[in-house]
């Protein structure tokens, strides 16, 4: 199962399994402090009204911390070693049309509703980002080439439903209150420690009951999709 923060498939050139999480994802530099000059504002991703300055730092930052990832993998695989990886990324070129824009996006709504309810701060609030990042394939596709240090032997961009237990592929979200209780837990397991670790652990409840209605109305408009990334790698 591939998880929003980017989970990391790898196999050694042996045949030996291994899985590896990609955890050295950081928030931006320039971001980390919520600095009135470099503030993303009641975001914390990139929505419509992030500025140009603030997703150049997001792309930057991914760029650094996946190609120190390629950097390590490289130095633990045996010669002619491949890896797999499977990250959600992002279909559309245009960085603000990301379908993590979207989910992202109910959960910023999520909690600008607790700061309105007086349970969370405002300046908390905009200095939260978070340390998550999807790229084009042919972002990502860039990096490697750039690194020299793997071939890609292969890459596919494919989509999977946000609620992960819902298989249909048509465009229509058949069971809306399923759905979206079921996105609800999904993203609360990834996202709590980090939301916990910033505004503490008593927002949890609260704020993951204000995310489910928001994700329900958004299904009952379009059946938004996550967009996976999955590339082999060879090393060099």
């Amino acid at each position: 199962m591939v998880n929003i923060e980017g989970d990391l498939h790898m196999t050694s050139g042996e045949g030996e399994g291994s899985y590896a999480k990609y955890s050295r994802r950081q928030v931006p530099e320039g971001l980390e402090a919520g600095g009135k000059s470099l503030s993303n504002k009641d975001n914390i991703y990139i929505s419509s009204t992030t500025t140009p300055l603030v997703v150049k730092l997001f792309k930057e930052q991914f760029r650094k911390d996946f190609s120190l990832f390629l950097k390590l993998r490289h130095e633990e695989l045996v010669n002619d070693g491949h890896m797999v990886l499977i990250f959600f990324g992002r279909k559309d070129e245009d960085v603000y049309n990301g379908s993590l824009s979207h989910i992202l996006g109910c959960v910023a709504k999520s909690l600008e509703s607790l700061v309105c309810k007086g349970l969370v701060n405002k300046e908390k609030l905009e200095s939260f980002n978070l340390p998550i990042y999807g790229p084009s394939d042919d972002e990502v596709m860039e990096i490697v080439m750039e690194s020299h240090m793997f071939d890609l032997v292969h890459m596919k961009l494919f989509e999977a439903n946000w609620d992960p237990y819902d298989d249909s592929v048509d465009d229509v979200v058949h069971d809306i209150a399923s759905s979206s209780q079921n996105i609800t837990t999904g993203i609360r397991s990834v996202l709590e420690s980090l939301i916990a670790s910033h505004f503490g652990e008593s927002i949890l409840d609260v704020l993951f009951q204000e995310f489910r209605p928001l994700v329900a109305q958004h299904l009952e408009r379009e059946k938004t999709k996550y967009a996976v990334i999955v590339m082999s790698l060879k090393k060099i």
